[in-house]
């Protein structure tokens, strides 16, 4: 009788856990909304497509202090003016104008253009400045309020 030797096989299995987390720069806002005042603007201030009101007060968005990032970027999010998408369409009545929005960077005065991740505006931590403007986008003007709410997406690195 010619019985097949073989060696005998087991196995066994065992899982690893790997538990961790990464942190980044632990940051916030010390003031996170900002309300800028433009105020009642005569339509003869505009002459055309493209002329601005005067801006408004300036306001400010602040970053906590003991963050650990360098820099903010911010980008900006809100309806866009049907005629002008590089201006923040208002609401409340008026048309014929939309909102041009401003932040203060290294560079300078920088507008914030709606919905666009291409150009945030980005600065070093702590108080970033906003001004508004209204800018004549169409003809004719109509009176009415002219307000937006714009969200600003803060992103540290």
């Amino acid at each position: 009788f010619a019985l097949g030797c073989g060696a005998a096989l087991a196995q066994d299995t065992a899982t690893i856990h790997v538990v961790g987390s990464i942190n980044g720069a632990t940051c916030s806002l010390s003031i996170s909304d900002a309300t800028l005042t433009i105020g009642t603007v005569q339509q003869s201030v505009f002459h055309g497509i493209g002329t601005a009101s005067p801006t408004s007060n300036v306001g400010t968005i602040a970053t906590d202090p003991s963050c650990t990032a360098s820099t903010v970027s911010m980008t900006f999010t809100g309806t866009a003016d049907p005629n002008d998408t590089t201006l923040f369409a208002v609401t409340g009545g008026a048309a014929g104008v939309g909102i041009k929005l401003e932040g203060l960077s290294s560079a300078g005065w920088q507008q914030a253009i709606p919905n666009s991740t291409a150009s945030p505006i980005v600065h070093l931590i702590g108080a970033q400045s906003f001004r508004a403007s209204y800018v004549q986008s169409a003809t004719p003007i109509v009176n009415g309020d002219a307000n937006a709410t714009i969200t600003v997406l803060v992103t540290y690195t």
